[in-house]
């Protein structure tokens, strides 16, 4: 009889000590998915191309003579490269924000904004602008999109000369004279007559013999 009671003992304590493990493994928490947001900002430092890797200064020489954006990954770090090309006189491409976007799991984009700045006469400066990014996480990046804005001050192209087009504006009429007051005529002088040098003589009356026999008559009878 108590060896029948030893072994039940035996048999209890057994299976006590084996559920134990198993008890504990149940309590253990599971790990908290990582909740990455699907925008956030992301920092960027600008980069020397003198001192960056041979392989960033090969692509920048590369694509310095056409507009062109690209982006490369060389030992970990991300840099981020833009060029106005050669045919941009006096103005270059700066990049002035990084936003960072998750479209799907496990899939991450970069939405990259750049506008042309102009340049000081006489700067002779790379014409390739490149920037490292400041992650902070290690997830890796599936995509990167550019979105370059022109402004008008920025010349990109030797501009044609334009064609002269022909006038085509009508000529003025000629201006009409105002009428003016008719101008009262000035009376012509009336000529004086010139004075005779001699008055013409009367011619003297001839008398008849009749006129004459008679003349002394009258006297008489007077």
């Amino acid at each position: 009889m108590q060896k029948i009671m030893i072994g039940l003992l035996l048999i209890i304590f057994c299976l006590g000590t084996a559920g134990c493990p198993a008890q504990k493994q149940v309590q253990e928490p599971a790990p908290k998915p990582l909740v990455v947001p699907e925008t956030s900002k992301v920092g960027f430092s600008p980069v020397d191309l003198n001192n960056a890797p041979d392989v960033v200064k090969n692509i920048a020489a590369d694509i310095s003579k056409r507009e062109q954006a690209t982006w490369v990954q060389v030992n970990g770090t991300n840099y981020l490269l833009v060029s106005a090309g050669e045919k941009a006189t006096g103005s270059r491409v700066e990049i002035t924000d990084i936003t960072q976007k998750i479209p799907a799991q496990d899939f991450v984009w970069l939405d990259v904004k750049a506008k042309y700045t102009s340049v000081k006469e006489g700067d002779k400066s790379n014409p390739v602008t490149a920037v490292s990014l400041n992650l902070t996480s290690n997830r890796t990046i599936n995509g990167v999109g550019f979105e370059i804005t022109k402004t008008a001050a920025v010349t990109q192209t030797t501009p044609t000369p334009a064609t002269p087009t022909p006038s085509t504006t009508t000529p003025a009429a000629p201006a009409t004279p105002a009428p003016t007051a008719p101008t009262p005529a000035t009376p012509s002088p009336t000529p004086t007559p010139a004075p005779s040098k001699t008055t013409p003589e009367t011619p003297a009356k001839k008398t008849t013999p009749a006129e004459s026999e008679t003349e002394p008559e009258k006297n008489q009878n007077n």
